[in-house]
This record gives C-alpha cells, structure tokens and sequence, in this order.
C-alpha cells in the first residue's frame, strides 16, 4: 500500500463542530397543517370529478358518435 506524507487535513479533531466536508444538517420537513390539508382535499376533489365523469358518461361512450357498428 502506497503511504502518503502526513499534512493538514490529517490533523482534525475528533469531536470538532464539523459533520462532513459536503453534508450539512438536513433541514426538517416544513409541511404545515394547511398544507397537508390542501393536499388531501385536492386529491379527494379529483377522485370526486373522476367518479362523477365516470357515472355520467353515456354507456355507449366507447363507439364513436354518427358511426353505426354493422354486425355479420
């Protein structure tokens, strides 16, 4: 293995106020409560809109309209 002369950066204290080189604190999630709740609300007004498209939709949706299916 290859040694290396001793130089500054191998002088560093143990308990020094450092955590890493490029690593700081991770900040802490700033979701508040009204965050949260418009999240959620959003979600459930979608899924609504969906669940009522879905109801209100024609059953023969799937076939083009002014097309007539000719059968055998």
């Amino acid at each position: 293995m290859t040694q290396y002369p001793h130089d500054e950066f191998d002088d560093v204290p143990e308990d020094g106020p450092r955590q890493g080189a490029h690593r700081g604190v991770r900040p802490a999630v700033r979701v508040g409560a009204r965050e949260l709740t418009a999240i959620v609300l959003a979600g459930v007004l979608t899924l609504g809109v969906g669940v009522v498209s879905f109801l209100n939709a024609p059953a023969d949706a799937a076939s083009a309209p002014g097309t007539a299916s000719t059968g055998p």
